[in-house]
């Protein structure tokens, strides 16, 4: 699993993660989140407590 190489968490915590089968600790939230930016990834803030996922532009 390319996520859990990239991000240094586990592939279990991963697939409990994305099962809905617990909550993320921040300190594996930080983790995620620096993974998926590094690879491209912008998290833009959406009304409420909401984020949209999109690529990052390179004319910024």
């Amino acid at each position: 699993m390319e996520l859990a190489d990239r991000s240094g968490v586990s592939r279990s915590t991963i697939r409990d993660y994305e099962g809905d089968r617990h909550d993320v600790h921040r300190a594996t939230e930080a983790q995620l989140r620096f993974a998926f930016e590094s690879a491209g990834i912008a998290f833009v803030r959406m009304e409420g407590d909401l984020f949209g996922v999109c690529l990052k532009s390179s004319a910024l």
